[in-house]
């Protein structure tokens, strides 16, 4: 059984939220992209899957998707409401009564929270690369969840509230955040990590036994919580590795000016900056520290 629905959020500008329901029965798997509006790589992949399930007759179980979570967000491609500017990843599970924002979290979660696992597609900027955020410290089945996604990189979350994916992991729902590069007011869809997400996503269903075909045992690294490398001084940055490197103590980032900006411990550089001007404190990348 599929089926298309829209579920309406009523207020001085009325908002339709277009979910797909792909199959029926157990295990349940929740998809969503476009919680933040201008996050479009995300929003690509989910399209992608509604097309490939709704001609797919051997899906056993079913999967729930809704490409575009925050409409008023996306029609500016932008992170948060117009209506208000609220960021809608940091307020689930919502509020009916409340903004248009509060609304649709509300209806979001609604819709999401009877799921066994939920995955929900973000961007990470146009300089970063493909990994999952997830509780796994926290919680064993976020960490058992990422470790059937094939993305080569599993970071530990901040853990704050509010987002879809901590409220559904403290709920006992295994769920993730995984996040692609892309996105930008510019809409810019990163094509060939939407290809790895997709695919990844497949060979979950495939783990889970919802789909035919022979599933990859993904292999992983886990890491600890991303940390910000930040400019110095004034000057031009010149990246010395390409994002998603691996990194060990003191290998050299890049150059700021004539100065060498260093690795601060072995792991992994999940988003390194392009060349370009740079002032002080401007971020220059963002790397994770080796865990497991």
């Amino acid at each position: 059984m599929n089926k298309t629905y829209t579920r309406k959020i009523e207020d001085l500008m009325p908002v339709e939220l277009q979910f797909h329901l792909l199959g029926e029965g157990s295990p349940k798997v929740f998809f969503s992209g476009g919680i933040h509006g201008g996050e479009t790589t995300g929003i690509y992949v989910t399209q992608r899957m509604v097309d490939f399930l709704e001609t797919n007759k051997l899906l056993k179980g079913s999967v729930k998707v809704l490409p575009v979570a925050n409409v008023p967000a996306f029609r500016r491609l932008q992170r948060t409401s117009p209506y208000d500017e609220l960021d809608l990843n940091r307020i689930f599970p919502g509020n009916k009564e409340s903004t248009p924002s509060m609304a649709i979290a509300d209806v979001i979660w609604e819709e999401a929270k009877d799921a066994d696992y939920i995955v929900d597609l973000h961007c990470c900027g146009l300089w970063g690369s493909s990994y999952t955020l997830a509780m796994y410290e926290e919680f064993d089945h976020a960490r058992e969840l990422a470790k059937m996604l094939d993305i080569p990189a599993v970071i530990q979350s901040g853990g704050t509230r509010g987002q879809l994916f901590t409220e559904a992991s403290h709920s006992g729902i295994p769920a993730v955040i995984i996040e692609l590069p892309g996105g930008g007011p510019a809409g810019i869809i990163d094509i060939e990590a939407a290809k790895q997400c997709f695919q990844a996503l497949l060979n979950l269903l495939r783990l889970l036994e919802m789909l035919p075909g022979e599933a990859r045992i993904p292999e992983s690294a886990f890491y600890g919580k991303l940390e910000p490398i930040r400019a110095t001084r004034d000057g031009v940055f010149l990246p010395m590795v390409q994002p998603g490197s691996p990194i060990n103590k003191d290998d050299m980032l890049g150059m700021l000016g004539n100065e060498q900006v260093l690795a601060p411990f072995d792991g992994i550089a999940i988003a390194v900056r392009p060349a370009c001007y740079v002032f002080k404190d401007a971020g220059l990348a963002h790397v994770a520290p080796r865990t497991t």
